[in-house]
């Protein structure tokens, strides 16, 4: 087991991360391990041995049936809340981790949570939202969390996130819609949206999102029901965005038409726009390509590696100063994504 005890030599701890994958393999083959599980008695003694900490991060991954409401008891985190005032920053890998009521003493006794990321957790569902909906947080993530619907999207929008919540990452979570989309129009302060792997969202959800006026960074990835429509829609209204990434979007082999290169004409006009990256746009040709750099504010147009061969050798200066290459997963080192 982890000596707690010595925790009691770094009493301005800041930052606490604790993170295994627990098998009944594992289990076998080290009886002894030297982690458990954090359970109510630990996180108290967390608590009161650290009380400057500010970031807390539990990564746990366990094929065992877990019993109540996840390795993280609702005791033991409201404790860290009230005995750590300056916690602020919450991340929980792993699909037993912690469950809604969990979640929800965390925010009744955390009083300066500003940042919350979820991944893999199946224990949390639309009820968590509620507390995290009546919080100021200003950044939240969502990765894989398959209960969730849009019924806790709309806690956000409708509860007091909805005037501090500066980033929302969604991703894998196919319980949300175009209906839980549209009510990120009420976000108004929302300046960075991701969204990736949302296959109910639709051209409708994708305009929708055109109508948030306070974006200055949208990611789009793996929605493949987006068309044209949403295209032309984040170039006429969104007028204040400067990063847009759009990566396979629109296009999914067999079932519908790929995104047209002409679509991307109205960002020529753009005031704002610095930068743009465009991943998997087959149809795109060297006039699109021309008629985009006509937008003023421009300073990074990226295209997909796989057209390095095409458009690599585009002549003046300019174009060759602005256009570069990589992928979704290895962007432009100038705008890398957010490290937790």
């Amino acid at each position: 087991m982890f000596p707690l005890d010595l925790l009691t030599k770094f009493p301005n701890l800041v930052d606490f991360r604790t993170t295994r994958e627990l098998t009944k393999k594992r289990k076998r083959q080290n009886k002894k391990s030297w982690y458990y599980p954090p359970t109510d008695p630990r996180l108290e003694f967390i608590a009161k041995t650290c009380p400057k900490l500010e970031t807390f991060m539990a990564s746990l991954y366990d094929t065992r049936q877990v019993q109540g409401d996840g390795h993280l008891g609702t005791k033991g985190l409201r404790a860290l809340g009230i005995g750590c005032p300056k916690l602020s920053s919450l991340m929980f890998w792993g699909n037993q981790v912690v469950g809604n009521a969990g979640v929800d003493a965390l925010f009744q006794s955390g009083h300066n949570l500003k940042s919350l990321h979820l991944k893999d957790i199946y224990l949390i569902s639309d009820h968590a939202f509620r507390a995290i909906g009546s919080s100021s947080i200003s950044i939240l993530e969502l990765t894989r969390c398959r209960n969730v619907t849009d019924v806790g999207l709309g806690f956000l929008a409708n509860g007091s996130t909805s005037k501090t919540l500066k980033k929302l990452i969604l991703s894998h979570s196919r319980g949300i819609t175009d209906t839980g989309i549209q009510l990120l129009v009420k976000m108004r302060s929302l300046e960075n949206l991701e969204l990736t792997y949302l296959n109910q969202v639709t051209d409708i959800g994708g305009v929708a999102i055109s109508a948030i006026q306070t974006l200055t960074v949208l990611k789009l990835s793996e929605i493949w029901k987006l068309s044209d429509t949403t295209v032309v829609a984040l170039a006429e209204n969104c007028r204040n965005l400067e990063v847009l990434v759009l990566d396979h979007i629109g296009h999914r082999i067999g079932i519908n038409e790929p995104v047209a290169g002409a679509s991307i004409h109205a960002f020529s006009r753009h005031k704002c726009l610095k930068y743009l990256a465009l991943y998997d746009f087959g149809n795109l040709d060297q006039s699109d390509v021309e008629i985009v750099l006509g937008c003023p504010s421009l300073e990074s147009l990226v295209l997909d590696k796989s057209l390095t061969g095409i458009f690599g050798l585009m002549h003046g200066n300019s174009a060759r100063r602005v256009v570069k290459f990589g992928s979704f997963c290895n962007p432009h080192p100038h705008f890398m994504p957010t490290v937790w």
